[in-house]
């Protein structure tokens, strides 16, 4: 007999809750915050989306300035825990099976909401996304699948353009070939695992998203204690309480997350990383956290790190314009002694301290060579570098 029983009482687990939403609604947040995790990642890619916005307008909203204009692409996350279970179009668009369509119920239909971004923002939205952990019923697919295509004549897509108007624009109505246009931003994804609330496929997609934007391999623990922290920072985010007025670089650092807070999370220095992408290298992320890494577990200081991020850095600049003009000997004799020395300390046979001396004899050595002129001491740490860099790739 339980403590509770002998006492006329009844145990915690002996009674039904009288309700379970609040694990339900937290259980959705995790969701989403694994999901704007996801999307962040992307940013280390370093060639379209550079901020991310928790919880800001919708669940998440990407931006992009390829072109040097703000785009927006606006993201909502729906789950559903009976893997089963697929949206409707009534659930979707707000269109019935058999009775005539309502423009309320399309408004509030979760492609509704949607589409209010397309509107709202003009040109400065690019697409809006729903995204799912389970699946869409055939109607539904149909559906996605004409506006895919720019097909407008089925039946579906003619209620949504002759009911748009009225379900979502208050001012001057649009014309059909805009509400098409508009249409044909609208994404549906379904079936994404890492939104299930039991997932556990979710570190190792992080993982390799990392790995695909960045290069940089990590192990699962440096992973998992990195996508913790991603969590936590959008979590974090999500729950930032907002002042009445903002600018949009306070709005940025309220509930946005940028290439900052990432290099912060990876323990990539920012100036390191800076000088790198400045320098023009496509690789500036991988490359920083190579240089970070090994010159951390070398006591090298910050500061430090980021002076030999601006050597490396011109280095390169100094390859690529003397490659085609010195003698091919030289350099293929210079190249070698960099790497030389790059595998002593490597191999831990020198510390990075006693890496000046090994540059000291280089140039010594250098003397009377037609290269020499053009090189220093900083240019050859750079070299020894670019050879560590090269070493790790």
């Amino acid at each position: 007999m339980s403590k509770a029983a002998a006492n006329n009482g009844a145990g915690i687990h002996q009674v039904e809750p009288r309700e379970t939403a609040g694990r339900d609604t937290i259980a959705r947040y995790q969701a989403q915050f694994r999901a704007v995790a996801y999307e962040c990642l992307s940013i280390l890619a370093g060639n379209s989306i550079d901020r991310v916005y928790c919880d800001y307008h919708d669940d998440f909203v990407t931006r992009s300035q390829v072109t040097g204009e703000p785009i927006y692409h606006f993201y909502q996350v729906k789950t559903k825990g009976k893997r089963n279970h697929r949206w409707d179009k009534t659930h979707v668009f707000g269109l019935y099976k058999r009775k005539a369509p309502q423009p309320e119920k399309i408004a509030g239909s979760m492609a509704g909401k949607l589409l209010l971004h397309t509107i709202r923002f003009k040109n400065c939205c690019g697409s809006v996304v729903l995204l799912t952990n389970v699946h869409f019923d055939d109607d539904v697919e149909n559906i996605a699948e004409n506006l895919k295509g720019a097909d407008f004549a089925t039946k579906d897509i003619k209620d949504l353009i002759a009911n748009f108007n009225e379900a979502l624009v208050k001012d001057e109505p649009l014309d059909e070939e805009d509400i098409q246009r508009l249409l044909g931003k609208l994404q549906l994804v379904p079936g994404v695992t890492y939104l299930d609330p039991d997932d556990s496929d979710f570190h190792a997609l992080a993982r390799e998203a990392i790995y695909t934007y960045s290069e940089i391999d990590l192990q699962h623990t440096e992973c998992e204690e990195i996508i913790h922290d991603l969590v936590g920072l959008v979590e974090a985010k999500s729950f930032t309480k907002l002042l009445s007025e903002m600018s949009e670089d306070e709005l940025d650092d309220s509930v946005g997350i940028g290439i900052a807070d990432l290099l912060k999370i990876l323990s990539i220095s920012k100036g390191a990383y800076d000088r790198l992408l400045q320098g023009g290298d496509p690789k500036a992320v991988k490359n920083a956290s190579i240089i970070q890494r090994k010159l951390s577990d070398a006591d090298a200081t910050p500061e430090m790190i980021e002076f030999c991020s601006g050597a490396k850095v011109k280095w390169d600049i100094w390859y690529r314009e003397k490659r085609h003009f010195l003698p091919e000997y030289d350099l293929n004799l210079l190249m070698q002694e960099l790497s030389s020395i790059n595998n002593m300390l490597a191999r831990n046979q020198i510390s990075f301290p006693h890496v000046d001396e090994q540059i000291t004899k280089l140039m010594t050595a250098l003397k009377g060579k037609q290269l020499h002129a053009s090189l220093s001491k900083e240019l050859l740490l750079g070299g020894v570098l670019a050879a560590l860099v090269r070493g790790e790739s």
